[in-house]
């Protein structure tokens, strides 16, 4: 016959007493967020970065290249061999160039500062601030620019076309629908978290 024998477990240890003046222990799921954060905040630099260079490398290509891998069609700007209909950068009028480059300036521009807006609010995140005015201002500016970079296809189409320079008219794409829609939604989504915090800072003021 089997004899069973039951023990008291022994009583939990007791928390270490919070020492005054310390900042209280952020949660478990509260690192997990900032670690991923800061992990985002490298991966938007890094597209920054590397965005900025590939941009700045093709924009001076349109102007000085001399070769016939950098070409332009009716319907878009190729590396290589390109459309039947394509031309080299290089043989185009340098005012032609000078509008081209120009063109993939503000094309390029509103991808590059969302990029940064994106660093600096996973850069806050990674920090700890959550719902801070530095938040709305970067969630704010990136619905902007996301707005900018709906618009800059047809701004462009209208300079070029004003000029008689150009090649490339297809400039209306369903993501520039997509690109307006979204950056009008974060941008109120930023306008409500900064009226969020100036009435969670007049409650605190009142308390």
């Amino acid at each position: 016959m089997s004899t069973v024998v039951q023990f008291t477990p022994p009583p939990a240890a007791p928390e270490p007493p919070a020492v005054p003046g310390s900042p209280p222990p952020v949660p478990a799921t509260h690192r997990q967020i900032q670690a991923g954060s800061r992990w985002l905040s490298w991966l938007f630099t890094a597209l920054l970065i590397g965005g900025g260079a590939i941009a700045a490398v093709l924009i001076v290509g349109i102007l000085v290249y001399p070769g016939d891998d950098l070409r332009i069609g009716s319907d878009a700007v190729w590396l290589g061999s390109g459309s039947a209909d394509s031309v080299a950068f290089h043989t185009l009028p340098l005012g032609q160039r000078l509008a081209y480059a120009l063109v993939g300036v503000v094309r390029t521009a509103p991808t590059l500062l969302i990029f940064w807006h994106l660093r600096g609010l996973f850069g806050l995140y990674a920090a700890g601030q959550v719902f801070t005015p530095g938040n709305a201002r970067h969630l704010g500016r990136i619905g902007v620019w996301l707005c900018a970079y709906a618009v800059a296809p047809f701004l462009c189409h209208l300079f070029l076309q004003a000029t008689g320079y150009e090649i490339d008219r297809r400039w209306m794409h369903l993501s520039s629908v997509q690109a307006l829609v979204l950056g009008l939604l974060v941008f109120v989504i930023a306008q409500v978290m900064q009226v969020g915090h100036e009435i969670e800072q007049d409650r605190e003021a009142f308390v």
